[in-house]
Order: structure tokens, then C-alpha cells, then sequence
């Protein structure tokens, strides 16, 4: 999806919020289909993604009217999309942006599936669980990795249950909200297809909002803490998206407790800073079609786009201080053949004089994690990223990615310990009804405390 944007198919696409809803994704992939059909030059590629996401979500175009055919007001699928996944490595892996999941040295093996159930087109029901096993340990885990339900009233839905959320425009991580820790349990209310705001606020553009409320796990230093946070998301133009975003961490076992006034102060950010942890940012993405650009028609590549997304940890004169960021710059289809697109992408929350100043906290000692991982960018407090990541379709049914990522921590010291990770992923859906993944991975660690690691990596999804 986030390639179809890049070629400029989806005007109102809003792909700082995640996950999507199926009905969004559909709504996606029939204008993408439309504008398709209108280009002359469309390179195959393009129109071969498009097929595979038609596939994959054709019910839910015909609910919206895209299709023509049949559907159910209410169903119960209760398997979709069953997988099994392979990891072996050297030493213990600390993979990131896998939803917290752990991994043992040796072999490691995981099997899961998803189950959907909707009801009358206002209720729904996800489940998640998986199956998993170290060679290194003889016992075995069943573990839920996502359940929820929801219920939509007009434009907004209500959702209970676990879930991951993803706030802002960064691919390697994000620096409020990803998927690096496991997923929280919450109330989350969202409109999930973005609207239009009345009067004035029209000229903002497209709109979306997401606010959560979750409890963190009693293994901390300051048990059962909770989290909360606010998400205001606008689309003034085509090429546009901004977003502002806060997170709050407030009350637990043996701190004060909260009302619904005190919450309403913490909302508003008026409460004392010095007893909850927040954090406050924006981000902003654009997107340049170079062929719209004066003397860049000639230039090898179809876009640019080009995103930032930065937080506070401290409160400074009623503003955020004390920042961290990333930014980025997405090259789209390289020597325009629809299938190239390069990325950098560089991340930092090095505060001077201020160590660990990030993810940290005074009170809240265990700092801006859920179960042991950071919520935010996998890198960690006092940290820095450099990635850049090269993706090719060798066929239209097969895609390669290179990437390479130095890490870089406790910058606030003399020495610097640091990783660096080279990575080849192949992907191919040759097959039908199947995705088949498979990678390698090498970490080159420097410093105290770092090893080499080499990592195997094997999926196989069957669409069901």
C-alpha cells in the first residue's frame, strides 16, 4: 500500500495510524485501481500488486460497493491466513518490530492463525493466537498475540482488547507509538476512515483521531501503571499528512489516584509534570511527484517523499523539550520502471548533558516500555539509527530487499557499543494462495556487551 502511495494512486491515503481497517484498505485499493486505469504508462508491476490485494480483500469490496456480489451481514471465519515461521541463530536475537516476541539461540519455531468474526456489519471480533517453541527449550508456549472486539456507531469505532498501534511516517521505527513491544491491552475509540471537518476546519483537509487508554503489566517498578494517549491526524493537501501525537503514564500501584477531572488535566497537559511521564510530538510527511516539478520531469525516479517525526521527553515553557527524532527520504521507482524505491532513514534522541534523558523517567524507573521492550524506536534511550533499506521487484511476483543499519548507543559516554545489521530478505507469491519469505541477517557488534550473530529466517503464509 505504502508503495501504490508512493506512485501516487492514493490521494487521501492516511498511512501514519496503524493498523488499517479492511474496509480502509478496500477503499485504498479501489482508487489505486482507478487511477491505474487511467495511466497510460503504468508499469505491470503496479497492476500485479493491485491483483493481489483485490484477492485478498475482495469481500470487503463488495461490501462497499467496489465489487459486485454477495455478501453476509453477519460470518464467522475461523481460520484465516494460517502461517509457520523459522528463525535460527548463532546467539539470543533482540529482534525488533516483532511485537515483543523473544527468541531463543538455535532453532525457534512458530505457528499461528487469525479468526474473524463480523456481525451485521457493526460488530467484530479479531483473534490471534500462535504456537511457539525454542529447540533450547523443551517447553512449549500458546500465547495470544492480538484479540480484540470492536463496534462502529456513524463515523467512529469502539475497540476493546490487545492490539498494536503505529503513530507516524518512519519505516525502521517510530518514536511514540510501534509494534517493537508486545501489543497493549486497551480501549481504543478512532474514526477509522478519515473525514472532513465542518465549518472552517475544512480547509485542515482529511482528518483522523485515535485515543487509547491501557494498563502496563504489574512487573515494574511501579505496578499496573497506566498508559494513555491522543492522536489528531490531518491531509490539508494530496501530498501532505501532519500529525500530533502525546502519550501519558499516570497512576499504578502506590501512586495517587486518578479521576476522571485529574485524567481530563492530564489530557489537557496542565497536571504536575513531575508526577505522570509524557511525551509530545509532531510528525509530517510530503510527497514531491517530480513529474509536477519544474525541470525535474527528467530526473530517473517517479517521487520523493520525504518525512519527519519528533518527540519531547520534558516540558519546557508549556512546549515539548528535550527532543528526540527521525527522519527520512523515500526515493519511488527508481529509473521508472514501477519497481525500484531506495530509503534512508536516520533516528537520534541523544539529548547533550542529559543522559538517558529518553524513555526514562524519575519516578516511572522502568521508563517507557511494556514488558521489558521500548514502546517507541527499538533503538532505545541515548541512542542513534542509520538505515537504508534497497527493495526490487526481480519479477512481478517476487521482491528483494537490502538493507543496513548501524546502531549506536550511550552516546552520552566515551565509548560508543553499537551493532551493525546487513539484512536480505526475498519474498515471492509465485505460488497461488501462498506468500513464501525467507531472509538472512548478520549483526556485527562493537563494543562491550556485543557479539557477532548471524540469522536465518523462513515463513510460509497460506491465504485461507
Amino acid at each position: 500500500m505504502d508503495k501504490l502511495a508512493g506512485y501516487g494512486l492514493i490521494d487521501s491515503a492516511m498511512l501514519t495510524v496503524k493498523p488499517i481497517s479492511r474496509v480502509e484498505m478496500a477503499r485504498h485499493i479501489a482508487q489505486a485501481t482507478r487511477k491505474l486505469q487511467r495511466m497510460t504508462d503504468a508499469p505491470e508491476v503496479l497492476s500485479s500488486i493491485l491483483d493481489r490485494l483485490t484477492d485478498e480483500f475482495k469481500g470487503d469490496l463488495v461490501l462497499i460497493g467496489v465489487l459486485d456480489g454477495a455478501h453476509s451481514e453477519a460470518f464467522v471465519k475461523p481460520v484465516e491466513d494460517p502461517y509457520v515461521r523459522f528463525l535460527h541463530a548463532d546467539r539470543r536475537p533482540d529482534m525488533e518490530n516483532v511485537r515483543g516476541d523473544t527468541f531463543e539461540s538455535g532453532s525457534n519455531y512458530r505457528a499461528g492463525f487469525a479468526s474473524r468474526i463480523r456481525l451485521w456489519e457493526r460488530a467484530a471480533f479479531y483473534l490471534h493466537p500462535e504456537f511457539g517453541i525454542a529447540s533450547a527449550d523443551s517447553d512449549a508456549d500458546i500465547r495470544l498475540i492480538e484479540g480484540y472486539g470492536k463496534v462502529q456507531g456513524g463515523p467512529f469505532e469502539v475497540q476493546v482488547g490487545k492490539d498494536s498501534l503505529w503513530w507516524g511516517p518512519g519505516y525502521r521505527g517510530s518514536i511514540l507509538m510501534s509494534n517493537n513491544a508486545q501489543p497493549l491491552t486497551m480501549v481504543k475509540v478512532t474514526n477509522p476512515q478519515p473525514m472532513q471537518l465542518p465549518w472552517v476546519l475544512r480547509h485542515l483537509g482529511l482528518f483522523r483521531a485515535q485515543w487509547f487508554l491501557g494498563e502496563l503489566e504489574e512487573d515494574r517498578f511501579i505496578p499496573n501503571a497506566r498508559l494513555s494517549g491522543v492522536r489528531l491526524n490531518f491531509k490539508p493537501l494530496p501530498v501532505w499528512e501532519v500529525g500530533f501525537s502525546r502519550v501519558f503514564m499516570f497512576g499504578g500501584r502506590g501512586m495517587s489516584s486518578v479521576g476522571l477531572f485529574d485524567y481530563g488535566k492530564l489530557l489537557l497537559a496542565v497536571s504536575n509534570q513531575e508526577k505522570d511521564n509524557q511525551i509530545a510530538g509532531f510528525d509530517t510527511a510530503v510527497l514531491l511527484p517530480l513529474a509536477d516539478l519544474p525541470y525535474c520531469g527528467g530526473l530517473p525516479l517517479r517521487s520523493v517523499k520525504l518525512y519527519v517525526d519528533a518527540a519531547g521527553e520534558d516540558e519546557a515553557g508549556g512546549m515539548p523539550s528535550n527532543w528526540g527524532a527521525l527522519g527520512g527520504i523515500q526515493l519511488n521507482d527508481l529509473f521508472k520502471t514501477g519497481r525500484t524505491d531506495l530509503r534512508i532513514e536516520y533516528a537520534d534522541n541523544h539529548v547533550s548533558g542529559k543522559p538517558n534523558v529518553f524513555y526514562g523517567h524519575s519516578i516511572y524507573r522502568s521508563g517507557y516500555t511494556y514488558k521489558g521492550r521500548v514502546m517507541g524506536h527499538f533503538m532505545g534511550t541515548d541512542s542513534r539509527s542509520v538505515f537504508v533499506q534497497l527493495s526490487h521487484y526481480l519479477t512481478n511476483d517476487i521482491v528483494i530487499g537490502l538493507s543496513y543499519d548501524r546502531l549506536t548507543h550511550n552516546l552520552s559516554n566515551s565509548d560508543h557499543p553499537g551493532v551493525d545489521i546487513v539484512q536480505c530478505d526475498l519474498t515471492t507469491f509465485a505460488w497461488p494462495n501462498w506468500q513464501i519469505a525467507a531472509g538472512y541477517r548478520y549483526e556485527d557488534g562493537k563494543g562491550l556487551g556485543y557479539t557477532d550473530n548471524h540469522i536465518v529466517q523462513v515463513q510460509l503464509i497460506h491465504d485461507f
